[in-house]
């Protein structure tokens, strides 16, 4: 087992506060926005200071050992990258890419001869993209599309004063998911799409948060979001959108092809270990919405709640892929993880000694490990609050009283 020091991301739409209280850090100046537990090329985790091995990448230290590291998925390396998020302004509107998709776009900008780190380079690596949001405080969320006829509902009002509303009150008027297919597209590509018709819409729906009878909240999302981006032309778009609030404990798996910002709050994430992203707006990074429109899967069932199972303290979420699943362990006394293969392991609350069948590593609050699959079993000792992160295949079962 490695004890690891992570990596810190200081984005501007995160929060000073919310992590580092977390984990118990000193107050942050700045934005303390993702804190990142994993491999990937772009932040690896690092063996922590006073550690054999100290300073080593985590990527170094598989690679170097894969079998032992990975066991039989060695070939690529870790399957996840876990992290905390501290969100206190939305993200950008994003979609991943599917399996296809990936390996195409990374062979074509390959050929192309596009920078990996040039800003319009979109296809990092050949990888699908699929994340889980696992709520530790409240959670708010823009993800998937809200049902047409009730998206056509709340865009009517606007269409009275804001010609982007009413084209996309036009393109609705198309039976099911192709309907919205059309919207957004009317949002994010038509002729409309500028300053000032986003400044029409944006109006209209601070004309409706006074309109007797409407539903504010989701008009008052707009207005929120236009505070931070004045007219950005995504705007429109996100009225289509589905306002989703996780509470604390609560999860939510979000597949490639969903289109998805968050919103605020703080959250465990766990995803494969890509980096492709396509973005239509609410950032300073490269926008491509006619590719965001390709990416995004209208036909399929969008954002699902993942299985879960509890069993003595443990909280386990296996969402509907095999590259992830999640542990949620409260350890009062002695609790074996139910994960198998590479695992990374963070403490929340409290301290707790783990223990495999090679060694054993104590870790305080704030504290992370990493275990190699051929360490086998962990078992935590002490009181504390662990979530712990593994592939997705086969998880171990924990022992049964009798057994």
């Amino acid at each position: 087992m490695f004890r690891l020091d992570h990596v810190v991301k200081n984005y501007a739409w995160g929060s000073a506060d919310q992590i580092p209280e977390l984990l118990g850090w000193p107050a942050s100046a700045g934005p303390v926005a993702e804190v990142w537990l994993g491999a990937h090329h772009l932040g690896s985790a690092t063996v922590a200071r006073g550690e054999d091995d100290a300073g080593v990448s985590l990527r170094d230290v598989i690679a170097r050992n894969p079998v032992a590291s990975c066991g039989d998925g060695s070939a690529a390396g870790l399957p996840f990258l876990l992290k905390l998020l501290g969100v206190a302004a939305p993200l950008s509107l994003q979609v991943h890419p599917g399996a296809e998709q990936a390996r195409a776009g990374f062979a074509r900008e390959e050929a192309a001869g596009i920078d990996p780190a040039a800003p319009e380079r979109t296809y990092k690596d050949p990888y699908a993209k699929a994340e889980m949001v696992y709520a530790l405080q409240s959670f708010e969320m823009l993800v998937g599309f809200r049902p047409p006829d009730e998206a056509r509902r709340l865009l009517v009002p606007l269409a009275e004063v804001s010609r982007t509303a009413a084209a996309m009150v036009a393109a609705l008027g198309d039976s099911g998911r192709s309907g919205l297919r059309a919207a957004l597209e009317a949002a994010l590509l038509g002729e409309l799409a500028a300053a000032d018709p986003v400044h029409e819409f944006t109006a209209a729906c601070r004309r409706q948060l006074a309109a007797p009878g409407a539903d504010p909240g989701p008009y008052a999302t707009l207005v929120a979001l236009s505070r931070r981006y004045g007219a950005d032309p995504a705007l429109p778009a996100a009225i289509l959108m589905n306002h989703v609030s996780l509470a604390p404990g609560e999860a939510l798996f979000v597949a490639p092809g969903t289109l998805h910002t968050y919103l605020r709050g703080l959250a465990v994430e766990v995803l494969s270990g890509s980096d492709n992203t396509l973005r239509a707006g609410f950032t300073s990074k490269h926008v491509d919405a006619a590719h965001v429109i390709e990416t995004v899967d209208f036909a399929g069932r969008g954002p699902t709640r993942p299985a879960v199972s509890r069993h003595d303290g443990v909280r386990l979420l296996r969402p509907p892929t095999d590259q992830f699943q999640l542990a949620d362990i409260r350890v009062a006394g002695s609790v074996e993880a139910p994960l198998a293969g590479p695992r990374i392991a963070l403490v929340l609350e409290g301290e707790v000694t783990a223990f495999s069948e090679l060694g054993s590593l104590h870790l305080k609050r704030g504290q992370s490990l990493f275990a190699m699959a051929a360490e086998g079993a962990l078992t935590l000792r002490g009181r504390g609050r662990v979530i712990a992160a593994a592939p997705g295949e086969r998880p171990v079962r924990p022992a049964q009283p009798g057994e």
